[in-house]
């Protein structure tokens, strides 16, 4: 803790001194802090039996027309490195939602209806037990910073079930960072950043 006594009893520019450093450490904690997730587990999902997951294309929702892919190949490299499931490589994921999509008579390009029917026949085409899907609902680049939102669950290829369910938003940008002058981080980071953050409520 700060000895506020001994701060009175220092020389006024001392004081100013010693003040905006705690402001700034206040600051910075405050900042650290920003970012907020919001999840939902099944209390009946039992993740024991998931040993391999197949990661689907995102809905993408914003102006940015890569942003889908973008937040898709950053959480299949983020599932990896955390080594809890094996996951499908993305080739042979497009392979078999062509082969499913022809099956059930759905435009090949358009974002697949999961219904529990679909989801039980990509399960055993793919041999995953759960698959891993989504929507990016914000990717935005801008001069002061960015911000990325996604929305992101896991369904149950047998059941249909959801087992896990998070949103979350990351922003590059903040009234504190201009403060410090801090420089804005890239929607790249940010999309990392919240895919990190999303994924901390599961594993």
């Amino acid at each position: 803790m700060y000895n506020i006594s001994a701060m009175l009893n220092c020389p006024v520019r001392l004081r100013r001194d010693c003040a905006k450093f705690i402001l700034i450490v206040l600051l910075l904690t405050v900042a650290g802090c920003s970012g907020r997730v919001v999840r939902y587990i099944n209390p009946e999902a039992n993740f024991s039996y998931i040993r391999k997951v197949a990661v689907l294309p995102f809905n993408n929702l914003t102006g940015d027309r890569y942003a889908g892919e973008k937040v898709r190949a950053a959480l299949t490299v983020e599932l990896l490195s955390r080594m809890t499931f094996d996951v499908m490589e993305q080739g042979e994921v497009s392979k078999v939602l062509t082969l499913v999509m022809r099956a059930t008579g759905a435009d090949e390009g358009m974002v697949l209806e999961l219904d529990k029917e679909t989801l039980k026949l990509l399960g055993e085409r793919l041999g995953v037990q759960a698959v891993i899907l989504g929507s990016v609902d914000d990717y935005e680049s801008r001069r002061d910073g960015g911000v990325v939102s996604v929305s992101i669950r896991m369904l149950d290829t047998s059941s249909g079930l959801i087992l896990w369910q998070a949103k979350g938003a990351v922003s590059g940008s903040s009234f504190t960072k201009k403060m410090l002058g801090l420089d804005s981080t890239n929607t790249s980071d940010l999309t990392r950043k919240v895919v990190r953050r999303v994924l901390n409520t599961l594993l």
